[in-house]
């Protein structure tokens, strides 16, 4: 199964916003192309994040990516851990991203948290980071952040098309 546009498109936003992150895509034909800033690397994280941005949104053909695996970071459900931060992308802008942060109360929980938006991609990447809480609450509290985006980007949806 290929993993769709919009997929790698976070992954591309990850792969330029977390440092030290190296991405690798294991291809349906069995080739693996590393994303990172090395010089062994297939890419660099600019240059894939413009490949994505690329992609016509009407084409019949998926990328032909099977699977991501991540150096540097591991996978938590919609988050990526990266030691005492956590990471995760939302189709929101950096206003609406923040607006929906603010209902989770990051700060009040002892978490700090920053929302960058990518104009290449049209995403914003969410950071959060606490130097007070453990790995299990700091998971709980950004997936909960992760929902609240997840939330209001259905509402905006929803709008839009009844619009």
């Amino acid at each position: 199964m290929s993993i769709s546009v919009s997929a790698l498109a976070h992954v591309a936003a990850l792969a330029s916003a977390v440092p030290q992150l190296t991405v690798s895509l294991d291809t349906h034909g069995g080739t693996t192309v590393i994303v990172g800033d090395f010089a062994e690397a297939s890419m660099c994280a600019h240059a894939f994040r413009h490949v994505v941005s690329q992609w016509p949104a009407q084409n019949a053909h998926d990328p032909c990516v099977e699977q991501i695996h991540f150096d540097g970071g591991h996978a938590r459900g919609p988050l990526l851990a990266a030691g005492p931060v956590r990471w995760f992308v939302t189709d929101l802008s950096a206003q609406r991203a923040v607006s929906a942060l603010r209902s989770v109360r990051p700060r009040a929980q002892g978490a700090a948290a920053s929302v960058r938006f990518d104009s290449v991609l049209a995403v914003s990447v969410v950071r959060f980071e606490s130097d007070v809480l453990d790995a299990d609450a700091l998971d709980e509290l950004a997936t909960s952040a992760y929902a609240a985006c997840a939330v209001e980007h259905l509402v905006n949806e929803a709008a839009t098309d009844a619009a």
